[in-house]
């Protein structure tokens, strides 16, 4: 995987560890707050991933995927200082940011001519939320590595499926799974492509499954122990609710562990559970409860929430008309935002037909990724996980519209 870097790709590494640093000193996070500072704080305390507390006692969490506190807390182990902690977080974020650039960059040199390669490379080294990300105590950092490297390994894999790429592929795979826990319907997407571009493949993509089950096994294996289900998470009742009721904006209303106190409807249920008190079970049942209401709300008014789904898919598409985010509407994030998303909507009416191929794969994974995300709700950084994909998009429609001027131009 590991290739001879070109003098430009260095210097698109220099001036990027430059304005990354840049990016942490000014915005950097100076604590460890909300879900990730509670994960990381009982993980320190009683070794346990849990999320939520009942009677000032930690539960087991199945709510969130456990890559990103996990890394949290093998740095914290060994660093207890909070603002040498905090450096050592943003340090690593900065390098998993350059790695990705660089996994990039190879995964473009696959497809693509040497300027186009040099353009998306650009784009994605310098495009103003992924500097940003890095700054932040937050997952995106990790995802964008991981995601680079799961292209890179599937864009390699559909040439030829050989055992270096299939580990890569499962590698990435479970990890993404463990960082974001509905990924593996993206991943069985990608294997069922696969299968159908060639059928004689279908013992190695079930090697491949195999291996990404044996690699996610010692965590399932906790949830089935604790809660008795075979699941990496189950989040989708806040999820679902947190973008479906009756006050909700397409980013959600509610931030973590508010939502069902903005609801009064579950308030009974949610009594119920806590005068149990702190039960193993009591994410999974929560998390139950709230399913249940956003059902509720949506079987009772199912016009609204269909306009809400395509008002989500959209703000998904293109910006939020009504988000709240602080510097939303920031210049740096709006534009650039803004012309990669038309630029990725036109290119896929000149490259989408029924084909099976690398360029028709991509914009399956990115229309599905939007639609699925549609169901619950959009926040401003959910739209940087798939900036490779767009970018490759983008770059599959310029070289498609250059080729039929090409032969315009020759029969003129």
């Amino acid at each position: 995987m590991i290739k001879t870097l070109d003098t430009k790709i260095f210097i698109i590494l220099i001036f990027s560890t430059i304005i990354r640093l840049i990016s942490i000193y000014l915005f950097g996070d100076t604590s460890v707050d909300n879900e990730w500072g509670i994960m990381l704080k009982n993980l320190e305390q009683y070794q346990m991933l849990s999320v939520r507390s009942v009677d000032g006692v930690p539960v087991p969490n199945i709510f969130m995927p456990p890559l990103y506190p996990l890394f949290l807390y093998s740095i914290k182990f060994f660093i207890n200082d909070l603002e040498s902690f905090l450096i050592f977080i943003k340090g690593f974020q900065l390098i998993f940011s350059l790695i990705s650039i660089i996994i990039t960059y190879q995964t473009l040199e696959l497809l693509f001519s040497k300027n186009n390669v040099l353009i998306g490379t650009i784009l994605y080294a310098f495009f103003p939320l992924n500097i940003y990300a890095v700054s932040q105590i937050s997952s995106a950092t990790i995802q964008m590595l991981l995601i680079s490297l799961f292209i890179y390994s599937y864009v390699n894999f559909f040439k030829k499926v050989d055992l270096k790429n299939s580990i890569f592929f499962s590698f990435a795979s479970s990890l993404l799974i463990l960082l974001r826990g509905e990924f593996f319907i993206f991943v069985i997407l990608s294997l069922i492509y696969l299968f159908i571009k060639d059928k004689k493949n279908i013992m190695k993509i079930l090697s491949i499954s195999f291996l990404i089950g044996l690699l996610l096994y010692p965590y399932i294996y906790r949830n089935y122990k604790i809660f008795g289900v075979v699941t990496i998470t189950k989040s989708s009742g806040y999820n679902l609710l947190k973008g479906n009721h009756p006050n909700t904006l397409v980013e959600g209303t509610g931030m973590f562990m508010r939502v069902e106190k903005i609801i009064p409807e579950t308030n009974i249920a949610i009594e119920k559970l806590k005068a149990k008190g702190p039960i193993e079970k009591h994410d999974l049942i929560m998390d139950q409860i709230l399913l249940s209401q956003a059902l509720k709300f949506i079987k009772e008014d199912t016009g609204k929430y269909i306009k809400l789904y395509f008002q989500k898919f959209l703000s998904f598409l293109f910006i939020d008309i009504n988000s709240t985010y602080p510097n939303y509407y920031s210049f740096f994030h709006i534009a650039p935002k803004l012309l990669l998303s038309l630029s990725t909507l036109a290119a896929l009416f000149l490259i989408l037909n029924l084909r099976i191929n690398l360029s028709n794969y991509f914009a399956l994974f990115y229309l599905s990724n939007i639609g699925l995300f549609s169901f619950f709700f959009i926040l401003p950084r959910y739209s940087l996980f798939l900036l490779p994909v767009q970018i490759i998009i983008t770059l599959y429609g310029f070289t498609q519209l250059k080729k039929k001027f090409s032969i315009f131009n020759g029969k003129n």
